[in-house]
């Protein structure tokens, strides 16, 4: 056989086998999202995990912090050590992530919502000086290439609902910006949730925020006009059909908010917690 003959013979295998390996890997994540679809997220990870050895140059590592954060997002608020390290795997390996592509969206948002879960297990007050990073990376996810999008959610959907609740729990006092660099601010708590509502308006998640977004800037301002319009959309969270563990979770936070909506602006899954201007300073 002639040398390029050969040489062609060669590549072409190689190609073959490359476009298998490719075909192989795609399908193995597509299993791991079946697995996850039905909230088996540690069996989904133990799939990508073993691609993730066989295969470094797929598409495993956000995957797998997304798996990190659901497992913790379903433990009881109790265990907070547990949902502490499951977020802290959440940053590892997303960041991993980003150090292999910078430029997909999922990388950034999943590292920023490791931190920022992590800043609310260990208490707002302690964490304030992240914000001005969490800030950034959730706002420069919006500008970044994205694979992810589902019936019921998508990475860009979720960096605006990211965005939202970050607004709506740092606190809004101008000292707060001139020290770390980044504020709240409600108008723009509303504003996000309602472009991820406006994109899945059936997102039980995207739904209750907006309500608890409108509540709080009702209580703040005292303008009984949007605790109203907070109380609909808490409201609606009841009358979409829960799809998932979170779902149920959602309607259940709605209904205890809709009892109280005093409980709006410190609200979150992990804990209620508000912030005030004395724990800035310190």
């Amino acid at each position: 056989m002639r040398r390029g003959s050969w040489m062609a013979g060669f590549l072409s295998l190689a190609l073959s086998a490359a476009a298998a390996g490719q075909e192989s890997s795609d399908a193995i994540i597509k299993q791991a999202r079946a697995l996850s679809d039905a909230e088996k997220y540690e069996e989904s990870n133990k799939v990508l995990l073993d691609l993730q050895k066989r295969d470094p140059r797929a598409d495993t590592y956000w995957r797998i912090a997304e798996n990190y954060y659901n497992i913790a997002e379903r433990m009881p608020k109790e265990k907070k050590d547990d949902k502490l390290a499951l977020y802290a795997k959440t940053e590892e390996w997303a960041r991993q992530g980003m150090a292999k592509d910078p430029s997909l969206a999922e990388n950034t948002f999943w590292t920023a919502v490791g931190i920022s879960q992590q800043a609310v297990v260990k208490g707002i007050a302690k964490s304030l000086s992240l914000a001005e990073d969490i800030e950034k990376m959730y706002k420069k996810t919006l500008g970044l290439k994205s694979v992810y999008s589902s019936d019921e959610d998508s990475t860009i959907s979720n960096a605006h609902f990211a965005l939202c609740v970050f607004y709506r729990k740092v606190p809004d006092y101008r000292l707060m910006e001139w020290i770390f660099g980044a504020r709240g601010d409600l108008d723009k708590s509303v504003t996000e949730c309602a472009a991820a509502v406006k994109m899945f308006p059936t997102n039980h998640e995207y739904t209750k925020e907006l309500g608890m977004s409108y509540i709080c800037r009702g209580n703040r301002r005292d303008r009984p006009e949007d605790v109203g319009e907070g109380k609909k959309w808490l409201k609606k969270v009841g009358d979409i059909p829960p799809l998932d563990q979170l779902d149920r979770i959602d309607q259940r936070d709605s209904r205890m908010v809709l009892d109280d909506p005093s409980l709006a602006c410190g609200y979150s899954r992990i804990q209620q917690e508000e912030v005030s201007q004395s724990a800035i300073k310190k």
